[in-house]
């Protein structure tokens, strides 16, 4: 698979929560690795949210249907920030 980032969650909590809408819609998903894992419990930082790059659109699409525009972070395009290149 080509995982690529769909979007950032705020915590790990909403991040189960949004892979979960994602995966009953029928779309593999998954946790960055990293940004989930903690030792002190669940992660109460952002996480990003992956998914094959040929389903980012309808996984959108899914989050989209569900979820409010002010509650999903925008990614920065990473050609286009300097800081990500």
């Amino acid at each position: 698979m080509n995982w690529k980032v769909l979007t950032t969650a705020p915590d790990q909590l909403i991040a189960e929560s949004w892979c979960g809408l994602i995966r009953s819609a029928g779309i593999d998903c998954k946790l960055q690795p990293g940004d989930a894992v903690g030792f002190m419990g669940v992660s109460v930082f952002p996480v990003r949210i992956m998914v094959d790059a040929s389903d980012v659109e309808i996984a959108q699409s899914v989050l989209d249907t569900y979820i409010a525009p002010d509650e999903i972070e925008e990614q920065p395009d990473q050609e286009s920030d300097p800081e990500l290149t």
